[in-house]
């Protein structure tokens, strides 16, 4: 698909309005088509995880990793602290739907 610059793109826009009737709904679905087709190239990667902390090598403690603000650290917290699981039952949730997940494609494959 090419890439149309927005000037010229916008200039169109104005121009349709005054020719297609509710073209503002044409253009929205346009928008989510364009945004579903550029996120169907990387259907098969997996979304990185990065964490927000590692291992201190010289003190062996816990620090909040280069790059990662103390708000982005907080607010992850906040977040974990809202789901009222401790770490345990989160493992146990992780390697649930690693379970669930093998057998429903051993299921498709069947």
């Amino acid at each position: 698909m090419a890439n149309i610059p927005k000037a010229a793109m916008r200039a169109t826009n104005n121009v349709m309005r005054g020719y297609i009737p509710h073209n503002g709904i044409v253009s929205a679905g346009a928008k989510i088509v364009a945004k579903n087709q550029s996120g169907s190239r990387s259907a098969g990667k997996k979304k990185r995880h990065t964490r927000l902390t590692e291992i201190s090598r010289e003190s062996g403690k816990a620090i909040i990793s280069d790059g990662v603000t103390v708000n982005q650290a907080i607010k992850k917290l906040h977040d974990y602290e809202d789901t009222g699981l401790s770490p345990q039952a989160v493992r146990n949730l992780i390697e649930r739907e690693k379970n669930l997940t093998e057998k429903i494609l051993k299921m498709q494959d069947w």
